[in-house]
């Protein structure tokens, strides 16, 4: 996924937050495809799942309670059950 595409999801029209931005999606890539269990993945839910994930750190940046750091956004948490076992041809999305 590019910066650019991640930027106009969460309608950010500025650069001041772009090292953030792709420090919040290597760390969401590394999450998604850690808790799927693959290396490597094309699927487009996965970018979507990244996505999520990215809003969801970048929105809540400031955490109020310790429980908006300990949950993960239920799209996303629903799109990494659909991704498992992509690697092994059993989730594919033909």
């Amino acid at each position: 996924m590019e910066l650019n595409s991640l930027k106009k999801y969460l309608r950010i029209d500025h650069d001041l937050d772009d090292n953030l931005l792709l420090m919040l999606q290597e760390v969401a890539e590394k999450f998604i495809l850690s808790s799927i269990e693959v290396k490597k993945t094309s699927d487009e839910r996965f970018d979507y799942a990244v996505t999520l994930l990215v809003s969801s750190w970048y929105e809540n940046r400031v955490a109020t309670t310790t429980q908006a750091l300990q949950e993960i956004p239920f799209g996303v948490t629903a799109l990494i059950h659909q991704l498992r076992g992509l690697e092994h041809g059993s989730n594919t999305n033909e």
